[in-house]
């Protein structure tokens, strides 16, 4: 491997880890087994576990943004459809793949106890609700966001349902609600902020 597929071999273990697990319990020893590499990879790679883990979150910062941001509502032949429904309608799709370790990631951060990575998911939080406030704010232009509503509001708001569903996703409990009930519960909330 090169330096980078070694290197985004351990993210990607220790993303695997971190999902069935947690931060804290996610030690060196199983994030290195799971890459089917020694304890002393990790830290020819990475300053410390620590930095593993922070590197691990940047990375699915940048790669969950970047997913949507492929998302074919963003071409320019695209301006008659709503982007966040169009990006709501992914989100609901990759819920129910095995992506989901990724959002574990993430929501788990939040809840950490090193404080750096408490930070990062924050950081990730952040990102997401800066990322759909200026969609919200596209779909005003587009005419598909009523402008009675604050994008920033609307955006925390999509923010928490996301995190909501998002930990039925990840501990596998969508049967709790269901995903046609959270399908009928996403077209309720675009019905009373969309045009």
């Amino acid at each position: 491997m090169t330096r980078d597929e070694r290197r985004q071999s351990l993210i990607d273990a220790t993303i695997d880890v971190v999902a069935q697990l947690n931060y804290d319990q996610a030690t060196t020893a199983l994030i290195a087994k799971a890459a089917g590499v020694n304890q002393a990879m990790i830290y020819h790679h990475f300053s410390s576990k620590t930095g593993l883990q922070l590197a691990t979150l940047d990375y699915l910062i940048d790669y969950r943004l970047q997913i949507y941001r492929n998302n074919p509502v963003f071409q320019p032949d695209q301006g008659h459809k709503s982007i966040i429904r169009e990006l709501t309608a992914q989100y609901l799709q990759r819920i129910q793949s095995p992506e989901v370790n990724m959002f574990a990631c993430i929501l788990k951060a939040m809840f950490a106890i090193d404080p750096q990575i408490r930070e990062k998911g924050l950081e990730c939080c952040m990102a997401f609700h800066e990322f759909n406030k200026a969609n919200l704010k596209k779909d005003q232009a587009r005419g598909f966001f009523d402008s009675r509503f604050d994008p920033d509001i609307i955006s925390w708001e999509i923010l928490g349902k996301i995190m909501v569903v998002s930990t039925l996703a990840i501990n596998n409990r969508l049967d709790l609600f269901g995903i046609e009930s959270i399908k009928k519960a996403t077209d309720y909330f675009e019905s009373n902020y969309f045009s």
